[in-house]
């Protein structure tokens, strides 16, 4: 059984990972009219060589994180169409910034936008072609698993109903074995009890499959230790709860394995790497952009009020970890204290003039893109709140600091809702414990582009 998913699974994952560079000679043939660009006239082939390595690489990480090179998931997703639309993304948004940052690069855009189209129709086709043929695709039809199934009740008649449709799989029940006070609710084989191991010997069996449920895995153990003895694979089906799902999975630490039972996708290798990456480079961006702007404000808030350019204020990131977030100053200078205890309110009398504009349009933020370089923020995640609140935002409202397990952000899920400013914390923590269990590059990217009309909108900027 193990043998062929790891069969298929490799050969979806080649598949995969080859299409960038199918896509690459088929995007050449059509814009250049020769899938062989070293024979084409006027372009330097060594570009477009660290092109397609660059795509390669970022195409195998995006490929990874939707699954799209996995067996396991292959029969999730009825058409991939959404998965292979998000990798596709994410590869076209690197692509560009590649190009943005290393200009020297001469690269066509429409040779990039249509390798990019084939590439999303060629995974597409590859999923459904594989999804469609793997019945047969490579083992003989007359081939199957002889396989001996411990369990005999309504769990055990489940599981081999589902192992039956496993599409790459045939296999053949030869026996159940019935564990002592079990029911008989199958049908379809001999019923042999477990208490008389022997008469084993005499069946023709690959595998050994325990389908019983979790309450009487005691009883199995001296049945297990009998049937070692034959030399056979032995799998167990699991069933944990409705509290798993697809994504859960079993990791080794040192000496021990261990099964994750609320793994979060802010745990992901997407979230940890590609998000970082994407941060980095659109932070660094953001502040190359946006320093005329940033030139501008500065220069203002020092001509129209004394103090500082820059107000620096102590609070709470990733996993409790304390920095000091950037904003332009907004107000009149004034005590430590009062500054870390005292909510902003609406009309707030210590704004200065030039501030009022700045909160209106969240233009003092701005300097957070610095605290996202340095790895302190992230351009979208919960919005970072002071210790004083956080202290007593935790003890009075349940999971408020569930939020702290992922980055903290400049702008979040809750903010482009209009939860800014003096709003209830309440309905931010919904939309914050929202975003961590469900975030997605794809939710990423959504949520800058709302934040733009939500600013123009004056929801709560002050």
């Amino acid at each position: 059984m193990i043998s062929r998913v790891y069969y298929y699974n490799i050969l979806l994952r080649i598949l995969v990972y080859f299409l960038p560079l199918f896509a690459f000679g088929s995007s050449s043939y059509i814009r250049f009219g020769n899938a062989w660009l070293p024979h084409v006239n006027n372009l330097i082939p060594l570009h477009y060589l660290i092109l397609l390595l660059f795509t390669e690489l970022v195409w195998i990480l995006g490929a990874n994180y939707h699954k799209l090179s996995s067996v396991t998931d292959l029969f999730w997703e009825y058409t991939g169409i959404r998965a292979g639309f998000l990798a596709c993304f994410a590869t076209l948004c690197l692509q560009t910034a590649l190009l943005v940052f290393v200009n020297q690069l001469i690269i066509s855009r429409t040779f990039i936008l249509l390798s990019n189209t084939i590439l999303f129709l060629c995974v597409v086709a590859t999923r459904n072609f594989f999804r469609l043929t793997s019945a047969s695709l490579s083992w003989p039809r007359g081939k199957c698993e002889k396989i001996l199934v411990v369990g005999t009740d309504q769990y055990a008649r489940r599981s081999v109903r589902l192992l039956r449709r496993i599409p790459f799989f045939r296999c053949e029940i030869q026996a159940y074995l019935q564990l002592p006070g079990q029911p008989v609710l199958v049908q379809d084989a001999p019923v042999m009890s477990a208490a008389e191991p022997l008469h084993l010997e005499a069946l023709d069996f690959n595998e050994v499959v325990v389908a019983i449920p979790a309450g009487r895995y005691p009883q199995v153990s001296s049945v297990l230790d009998s049937l070692q003895d034959f030399g056979k694979p032995v799998r167990a089906i699991l069933d944990l709860g409705p509290r798993l799902s697809v994504r859960e999975r079993l990791f080794q630490v040192g000496r021990l394995q261990m099964m994750n039972l609320a793994i979060l996708p802010v745990e992901s290798f997407a979230y940890t790497v590609l998000k970082r990456s994407f941060d980095l480079v659109f932070a660094i961006l953001g502040v190359v952009v946006l320093s005329p702007l940033l030139t501008v404000i500065a220069l203002l808030i020092k001509t129209l009020s004394p103090g500082p350019v820059l107000f620096r204020q102590e609070r709470v990131g990733r996993h409790g970890k304390h920095f000091n977030l950037l904003k332009f100053r907004t107000m009149r200078c004034s005590t430590p204290a009062e500054s870390e205890t005292v909510w902003t309110t609406k009309n707030d009398p210590r704004c200065t003039a030039i501030g009022a504009v700045l909160r209106r349009l969240s233009l003092d933020e701005l300097p957070q893109l610095f605290n996202v370089i340095r790895g302190e923020m992230s351009l979208v995640g919960p919005r970072p709140e002071r210790p004083y609140f956080v202290a007593k935002f935790r003890t009075n409202i349940q999971k408020y600091n569930t939020r702290h397990c992922c980055q903290v952000g400049m702008t979040g899920w809750a903010q482009v809702h209009g939860l800014r400013g003096d709003t209830s914390i309440s309905d931010r923590l919904k939309y914050d414990l929202y975003y961590i269990h469900n975030w997605s590059f794809a939710l990423d990217i959504q949520i800058i582009a709302r934040t733009v009309f939500t600013v123009l909108k004056e929801q709560n900027g002050y």
